[in-house]
């Protein structure tokens, strides 16, 4: 039996919270909490996320690219002189404080890094946002300004999403499959962990390409040696256990 058409276990922090996971605290510095006090959940700017709805949907590289398979619409929209001198990236924790500001670095000034954290934002405070198709909107952005991870966080929302108002809902599903497997790809191509794992289910399961037992080992070994910490390997490694011996 398939696993279920569901979610992997993290995106990417470059990547999906329970599909994604804070990088570990290489040090304590004055000021730090306690080893054994969790850290304070980020703040969420429910009235600020709420406001950047409209525009979002109305973004002309959105209306562009949404409907469009993330492989085919991969760095279309940066430019790479607003990119080049573009504020430093945010943090996820800054985006959900402050929607409004890492939408301005996403659209104003193309700036791909700032629509994935703010995607990111979106996903992990799910409850206090009207549309969560918002931060699918968010990861086409990032996809079409060159950010690979929002091309495969784009396509895994479109695998496993289901969303009513998705534009690929009512894609033919051999078409939309192709698509995904395409996005994975060009983002393992590119050393991204969770597109290496999401390929090698592609292979596994025969999704978009031919289905090919050393294809897919391949791609979840890769996943690992991307980075063995990451919750893409700990999916890989399920994957691979649950194939068997080759």
């Amino acid at each position: 039996m398939s696993p279920a058409r569901s979610l992997p276990a993290g995106h990417l922090r470059t990547s999906l919270a329970a599909l994604f996971a804070l990088a570990p605290v290489l040090s304590l510095g004055p000021g730090a909490s306690r080893a054994d006090e969790a850290p304070a959940a980020p703040v969420f700017n429910k009235a600020e996320a709420a406001e950047i709805a409209a525009p979002l949907r109305q973004d002309p590289a959105l209306l562009r690219s949404f409907g469009t398979c993330p492989a085919d619409t991969f760095a279309r929209e940066r430019p790479f002189w607003r990119w080049a001198f573009a504020p430093r990236r945010p943090t996820e924790r800054r985006c959900a404080r402050e929607p409004a500001s890492c939408y301005a670095l996403c659209t104003r000034w193309s700036n791909a890094p700032a629509c994935f954290d703010l995607a990111l934002a979106l996903e992990h405070h799910s409850l206090d946002v009207a549309d969560i198709l918002d931060k699918e909107r968010l990861y086409a952005l990032a996809c079409a300004g060159g950010f690979p991870a929002g091309c495969t966080n784009r396509a895994a929302g479109i695998r496993n999403g289901g969303y009513a108002e998705d534009p690929f809902r009512a894609a033919p599903r051999a078409d939309t499959d192709a698509c995904l497997a395409r996005s994975f790809r060009l983002d393992c191509d590119r050393r991204g962990a969770w597109g290496c794992a999401m390929l090698g289910q592609a292979y596994r399961l025969g999704e978009g390409v031919a289905a090919e037992a050393s294809r897919a080992r391949a791609a979840f070994d890769m996943a690992c040696a991307i980075n063995p910490d990451f919750a893409a390997c700990t999916f890989a490694k399920r994957q691979l256990a649950e194939m068997g011996a080759p």
